[in-house]
């Protein structure tokens, strides 16, 4: 019999045909037992019906076709099974198409039921006016990155990418310890807000002094804070150099020192450092500013190798051009850019985005979410890395 012999499962009932060509199949009511594959394919007796199986079938039917009223006229479609069994007779295989009920006749809904974690697109957003393009945001239970209760030090965090960092980290229960230049706390649920010029010596210590006496020892600690500014190299000046260096390069170096005692007495710590794809690829308009970065990730390679030992993690992450501050507002790179190159300030963002495969800047989120992961006990086993979050920005396979 084909598949095509019977209606649609949408067909509506007054359009079924009333045309067989073939027999009508065996139907199947209410068995006294449980029906047996094996007995079907061996010929062995089955269980006997209480009923005529010609009457179960009828029977059947009309208990069908009577519940279709719900559906608006539409037929309700049947469980169908598909038996082989051997003739005993002919020694041939054949096929039958039996028509199983549902146990009881219980009515039950047909579809899939999504557990919660799995996400489902229910917006879309675009990077800014220049980029128009999509990415899928999703509806979903965030993963547990078991982060509860942990605390994490995050540099540079009243905007950009720290900010994002930050606030990730306290939505994951993580107790948050923000900090910055300003003396107003970004309120994103952090555990405590310190003011402080990371490019003086002896404040980045007292960062770190203050977040474990008032939060308690360091669990995490992200090294975010950073300068950017265009000018060639030849432009920069020592005292710029110097400047640089001592907030990109030096205040990594000073917290992450502050914080080791602490770390490998309890034998626990993960380090994350912010670095930049213009670290792994230096950029000809910003040369200070990719050799700081180029530091950094020195700087993070050998403090695993260091104390991978006393259970102490380093890695870092180089972002590519993200849609921050530094290059959206006035004054920043893009409009630095501008000044340049004789480009308009879109013009500048649009060619940006071009230069990257996914054809847009990041999202400070994004590059947030990786290092999140870094953070937590989920990377257990990641350390003296250095992930690019860069949209393919750097084109290399190491």
């Amino acid at each position: 019999m084909r598949d095509d012999d019977d209606p649609p499962a949408g067909m509506p009932l007054r359009d079924r045909p009333h045309r067989r060509e073939h027999p009508r199949p065996m139907r199947l009511g209410r068995l006294a037992g449980v029906l047996d594959p094996v007995a079907l394919r061996t010929g062995q007796s089955l269980p006997v019906s209480p009923v005529p199986l010609a009457q179960a079938g009828l029977e059947q039917d009309r208990e069908a076709d009577s519940r279709a009223d719900d559906l608006r006229g539409l037929a309700r479609p049947r469980e169908v099974a598909r038996v082989d069994r051997v003739d005993p007779v002919a020694g041939e295989t054949l096929r039958e198409r039996l028509r199983l009920p549902a146990p009881e006749l219980v009515e039950r809904p047909v579809g899939v039921t999504l557990e919660t974690p799995f996400g489902i697109p229910i917006r879309l957003t675009v990077a800014y006016e220049q980029q128009r393009r999509h990415r899928a945001v999703y509806a979903s239970q965030p993963m547990d990155l078991d982060l509860r209760d942990r605390v994490c030090l995050v540099t540079g965090s009243t905007g950009g990418i720290g900010l994002a960092t930050a606030r990730l980290l306290a939505a994951e229960g993580a107790r948050v310890v923000t900090s910055g230049r300003r003396e107003n706390a970004p309120g994103v649920g952090e555990a405590l807000h310190v003011a402080v010029d990371l490019g003086r010596r002896g404040e980045p210590e007292r960062l770190v002094r203050e977040t474990e006496t008032q939060v308690g020892p360091l669990d995490c600690l992200v090294n975010n804070v950073g300068l950017a500014v265009q000018r060639s190299f030849e432009d920069v000046t020592d005292d710029e150099w110097d400047e640089l260096w001592q907030l990109n390069v030096m205040s990594y170096v000073r917290t992450i020192r502050a914080a080791l005692p602490r770390m490998k007495q309890r034998q626990a710590g993960a380090i994350v450092n912010v670095s930049s794809s213009s670290g792994k690829r230096p950029s000809a308009a910003m040369p200070d500013y990719s050799v700081t970065k180029a530091a950094v990730l020195s700087l993070s390679r050998l403090i695993a190798d260091l104390y991978g030992k006393n259970g102490i993690r380093s890695n870092a992450v180089a972002p590519g051009p993200t849609a921050t501050e530094a290059w959206l507002a006035e004054g920043g790179l893009a409009d630095q850019q501008a000044a340049r190159t004789g480009k308009s300030h879109d013009e500048v963002l649009a060619a940006v985005a071009g230069g990257r495969p996914t054809g847009r800047l990041a999202e400070p989120d994004e590059v947030a979410s990786v290092i999140a992961f870094l953070c937590s006990p989920q990377s257990s086993y990641v350390t003296g890395a250095a992930w690019s979050a860069d949209g393919g920005t750097v084109q290399i396979i190491i």
